[in-house]
């Protein structure tokens, strides 16, 4: 993606930007709404496609890092070579989103000044649509991704660079879940369902391995307890914050997966290995899908 710093030199090298379409820009006095990184997390993975004069471009993100995205964007050049690259980050900031960029030529020189970045905030969230000021991000389809990104000029009609990209590969163990709000929303209990199963099952190994110690089983088992109460309360304040949007089953969702699956490699750390070079007594536990 490119960003409105330094886009007005690079828009004469695109041979047909479009006219505003997939774009918009927070009005005077607009609020951020509220959100979480894990709400993105759809977007991890490489992805690559066309961009400036035809030529190929790749962009990549990283799985969500505690309140954080990172990306990296490479747009090639017709005849082979770098153009430029990009490095992004999405991050929670303020109770909402934020994207930040920042610039490279294929030195490794960057456009912005030393502390200087290109800074997009949130507009409005959806499942597979992150609405930027000045900057959008969708899905199109399965395994298909749009980016748009309004260019900085004097024009009176805002122009727009559209970049389309194909997922290269989908990561093992992402989320990967499409098709309507009612699919979706199944797919996503699906997913809870088969975590907190696995956590069951590691729960199980954990008691089973400790029977001979009563009071440390009945320790596991409070902190458990406490654990449910804890995920409970979390994804139903989340729920609460998106009422009104077809999103919110799916980011309570989503909560429940996300600390499950935390839950779950606690357990394995904890009660289901060992200090010496034993195998532990379950794999490691991945991300559910």
């Amino acid at each position: 993606m490119m960003a409105q710093a330094g886009i007005a030199a690079l828009a004469l090298m695109a041979a047909t930007p479009l006219a505003a379409q997939e774009t918009q820009v927070a009005g005077a006095g607009s609020s951020a709404p509220p959100a979480e990184i894990h709400a993105l997390a759809w977007l991890e993975g490489q992805w690559r496609g066309e961009g400036i004069d035809g030529a190929p471009a790749t962009e990549s993100w990283l799985a969500p890092a505690g309140d954080t995205m990172v990306g990296t964007f490479v747009q090639e050049k017709a005849g082979g070579g770098i153009l430029f690259t990009e490095h992004m980050q999405i991050m929670e900031e303020g109770g909402s989103l934020v994207l930040k960029l920042k610039h490279f030529n294929p030195d490794l020189t960057g456009w912005e000044e030393k502390d200087g970045m290109v800074t997009f905030r949130l507009l409005s969230l959806d499942h597979c649509l992150a609405r930027f000021s000045g900057l959008t991000i969708r899905c199109d389809g399965p395994d298909k991704l749009v980016v748009a990104v309004q260019m900085k000029s004097d024009a009176a009609e805002p122009e727009e660079l559209l970049f389309r990209f194909d997922r290269a590969e989908r990561p093992s163990g992402m989320i990967a879940c499409d098709g309507t709000t009612l699919e979706l929303n199944a797919c996503m209990a699906g997913i809870r369902e088969r975590a907190g199963a696995r956590k069951a099952r590691y729960l199980a190994a954990a008691l089973a391995r400790n029977a001979d110690r009563p009071e440390l089983v009945a320790l596991i088992r409070k902190s458990d307890a406490a654990f449910d109460a804890y995920r409970e309360t979390a994804c139903e304040a989340v729920y609460t914050d998106y009422e009104g949007g077809t999103i919110r089953t799916v980011q309570a969702l989503g909560c429940e997966i996300a600390l499950i699956d935390e839950r779950t490699r606690t357990i394995w750390q904890q009660w289901l290995t060992y200090m010496d070079t034993t195998p532990p007594d379950l794999p490691a536990p991945g991300r559910s899908r």
